[in-house]
């Protein structure tokens, strides 16, 4: 996968060094040739178009409200980032919740940072990381676009994971979130649950018992301790499922001593049963052992 800023950050989009602006209409625009790098200019609002791989589908209308009124009082005090279709149109890399409230506040020109060279897997990854960096998305926003950095553009979760500075089974947990039920997406997206029930969730063997301990936690307003409590009493949750590693050494155990021996785990316990017929059984097994 090529390098790209995202390592460092969002302020490796913005120029550090001080840079012309200029303020020009669609029709007067210079072209911008790719050596000559980022240019700062204000362009009218309407040649913006969004982000097709902005990961945020939900934008809580009270925030862009509070923005927008921010934004009329002070400006935009950070510019929108974005790369040049062509002369005169643009689509928005960074900034989606600033390019919203500006609409809304009724502004007809902002000021962008134009970067040039732009994939379309820079777009992604762009857009994710500004996301992820001021905490905008939700747990399913952020599994969708973890998946989409997967699917369209065949970025492993070790690299997902090294460019947002956060461990693999962080990435790999978010991605489970995408297996549940649509109902417990929903609760999740919503914040109807936490991200430590849907893990728990996630363990369930079965869609049936996922529901339930979601109606179970909504009913009830359980917090995180008190579902695990729960889901470790349920021998079909994961919590209490034995590996086929575990199944094949018991297997091989029954077969040394000629006795049958059954084994289930309790969380992190595991609870082996030796089952005997007769007392002469145990003496031979008694020693065997010594």
């Amino acid at each position: 996968m090529s390098k790209s800023p995202l390592g460092r950050g969002l302020s490796s989009l913005i120029p550090n060094k001080p840079v012309e602006t200029i303020a020009v209409l669609p029709s007067q625009e210079p072209k911008i040739e790719p050596s000559q790098g980022e240019r700062l200019l204000e362009v009218f609002i309407d040649t913006i178009e969004a982000n097709p791989y902005q990961p945020r589908t939900e934008f809580v209308v009270e925030e862009i409200e509070n923005l927008s009124r921010s934004i009329q009082e002070k400006g935009i005090l950070q510019p929108l980032v974005v790369t040049e279709l062509k002369e005169g149109s643009y689509q928005l890399i960074a900034g989606e919740r600033r390019l919203r409230a500006a609409k809304l506040a009724g502004l007809k020109t902002v000021t962008v940072v134009v970067r040039a060279n732009v994939s379309d897997q820079d777009k992604a990854e762009l857009a994710l990381i500004e996301n992820i960096q001021r905490q905008n998305l939700n747990p399913i926003e952020r599994a969708k676009g973890f998946a989409e950095l997967q699917q369209k553009f065949h970025i492993t979760q070790e690299d997902i994971a090294k460019q947002l500075d956060i461990s693999r089974s962080a990435v790999a947990n978010t991605l489970r979130y995408l297996r549940l039920p649509e109902s417990v997406q929903y609760a999740l997206s919503t914040g109807a649950i936490t991200e430590g029930h849907a893990k728990i969730i996630a363990g369930l063997e079965t869609v049936e018992l996922q529901e339930q301990v979601l109606a179970n936690i909504v009913t009830n307003a359980l917090n995180v301790r008190q579902t695990e409590k729960i889901v470790k009493k349920d021998p079909n949750s994961e919590h209490n499922q034995v590996s086929p590693e575990v199944k094949q050494w018991v297997s091989q155990l029954s077969e040394t001593i000629h006795n049958k021996v059954e084994v289930r785990r309790k969380g992190k316990r595991y609870i082996v049963t030796l089952n005997f017929f007769e007392e002469s059984e145990i003496e031979n097994l008694y020693k065997k052992l010594s």
